[in-house]
């Protein structure tokens, strides 16, 4: 296995061995897991709750409830699209809590999102308003897709459809971003 130290991605025969040792009752390899996921994890959760604070939390919650129900984990589908399937759903019982506010996102809200989030993750204001025009489905499909470089079959046991589902949910979300370019917005006009 992989020194730590280095920081070197698992492959997925280090991530299956990892699981099955905890799933054996081992703790100690479950922080091997955390460190490989956690900053994907984070940023995903950034993106779709648009709140550093609330993404910390949910990053936090999210392991809890890998490390809880991790006996139920199955190598059907990967490890990786498992943990995105825990993140997602968190992630929208979050969101559906806070229905209203999502509602009323507001510019100021946008420039938080890029003030807390793209200084330790290189996104700009341009990602954070194309990211506010989506509904949080259509966001977690493209971050999965785009920025984590995931299959369609992955997104779609992570989403919950069929991977043809998720390639033509993905094609309307590029057509509806093709129409609508934050920057022609104003404020934009002199950035290309």
């Amino acid at each position: 296995m992989k020194s730590d130290h280095n920081h070197e991605p698992l492959t997925e025969a280090e991530i299956e061995r990892i699981v099955t040792q905890i799933q054996d009752g081992r703790q100690e390899p479950f922080r091997l897991l955390v460190q490989q996921y956690q900053r994907r994890i984070h940023v995903y959760c950034c993106h779709m709750l648009g709140q550093q604070q609330e993404a910390e939390d949910a990053v936090q919650e999210i392991f809890i409830k890998c490390y809880q129900h991790i006996g139920r984990y199955r190598k059907q589908a990967s490890f990786t699209a498992w943990l995105y399937k825990i993140s997602y759903n968190h992630c929208i019982n979050l969101l559906k809590k806070r229905n209203a506010w999502y509602k009323v996102f507001s510019s100021y809200r946008q420039q938080q999102l890029h003030d807390e989030c793209a200084a330790d993750y290189n996104t700009n204001a341009l990602v954070a308003d194309v990211l506010v025009q989506l509904s949080s489905e259509e966001r977690s499909l493209l971050l999965l897709r785009v920025v984590d470089e995931r299959s369609y079959e992955e997104i779609g046991q992570i989403i919950g459809c069929k991977p043809a589902t998720a390639r033509k949910k993905y094609e309307r979300i590029k057509k509806k971003l093709k129409t609508t370019r934050p920057w022609q917005m104003e404020g934009y006009a002199n950035e290309t």
